[in-house]
């Protein structure tokens, strides 16, 4: 495993970072005991950077929408603290459908309550989550009240460092440009069909601000499983990813092997989560980072899915 400095923070994270939203039950049905010795295994094969939120779970998931920072916490309680860094998200209290309150008691509430079902008296990163939805309307209070919580969290030495997560390219540009932040999570936007993180990536390392790059398999549309109940993507698309798979099936390599490294194969990027709650896709996934790149296939592949490279599945609803 390679471990890099995250940005100006002291802290060195393993370039495979572990997703822990899958563990919620937000992509399929999840067993408790399967998830914690998956995460176990993480650890054991070097991961040390695990990723949660209190919106990853569902109704019908076995602690709800907390599920996912209970089953992490729970797994992480018999290691060392200093021995792994731990990063949740506050703002956002549920997923389906989504619930959100940026303000800052909401924010100091939500903090604490991790800090609870996580087991730790501190957290290593805190990203304001998902602060685009609803076409932008919960930016200013996330931007104002949400982030002076975070930076009073931090005095009081509850977190580390802090950050925010959203989908928009334009978002996160702003972000990135105006404030202060230590670390910024990107997900679905250095993937076989989108890669324009790359446009954002002179003005991160300029700032020198932490960068977590999240779902390298584009949150399960660059699988055989395909997408989840949730995604944003219509018969079309569906139908240019069902062709690459194809493709990729008969070179003898699996779509996910190809997607996952092609998003490791950038040396600018500090760490890339990716989710899974069962121990034989975490090896498998963990061997195929480790094996030669095949850099022709992945170039036929990119080739396959050009028409619909750099598509906005807009998430949050930030451009309806």
């Amino acid at each position: 495993m390679r471990y890099n400095r995250l940005g100006k923070t002291d802290l060195k994270i393993s370039h495979l970072g572990f997703g822990a939203s899958a563990v919620g039950g937000m992509f399929e049905k999840t067993d408790k005991n399967e998830a914690i010795k998956t995460i176990h295994t993480a650890f054991d094969r070097g991961i040390n950077y695990f990723d949660t939120s209190p919106a990853y779970g569902r109704e019908t998931s076995p602690f709800g929408a907390a599920t996912s920072e209970i089953v992490l916490g729970e797994s992480l309680k018999s290691l060392k603290r200093d021995e792994f860094i731990i990063s949740t998200k506050a703002g956002k209290t549920a997923s389906l459908p989504p619930v959100f309150n940026f303000s800052y008691s909401a924010i100091i509430k939500s903090v604490e309550s991790s800090l609870k079902r996580l087991n730790t008296d501190y957290i290593d990163i805190v990203f304001l989550h998902d602060i685009e939805y609803g076409q932008g309307q919960y930016l200013k209070l996330a931007l104002t009240e949400g982030l002076e919580a975070l930076r009073d969290l931090k005095k009081q030495g509850k977190i580390k460092f802090i950050g925010a997560s959203c989908y928009p390219i334009e978002v996160l540009d702003h972000v990135i440009t105006n404030y202060e932040l230590d670390v910024i999570l990107v997900h679905n936007h250095y993937t076989l069909i989108n890669d324009l993180l790359l446009k954002l990536l002179p003005k991160i390392k300029a700032k020198d601000v932490g960068l977590v790059n999240a779902s390298p398999f584009a949150s399960g549309l660059l699988t055989h499983k395909g997408p989840p109940d949730w995604y944003p993507v219509n018969v079309k698309e569906l139908a240019v990813i069902k062709k690459t798979i194809a493709y990729c099936k008969d070179s003898n390599i699996p779509i996910e092997k190809i997607a996952l490294q092609f998003a490791l194969r950038n040396s600018e990027i500090n760490t890339t989560l990716f989710s899974c709650s069962n121990q034989n896709i975490l090896n498998q996934n963990l061997d195929w980072s480790q094996e030669p790149i095949n850099l022709s296939v992945i170039e036929k592949t990119l080739v396959y899915l050009e028409s619909i490279k750099n598509t906005d599945f807009d998430f949050g609803g930030f451009n309806k």
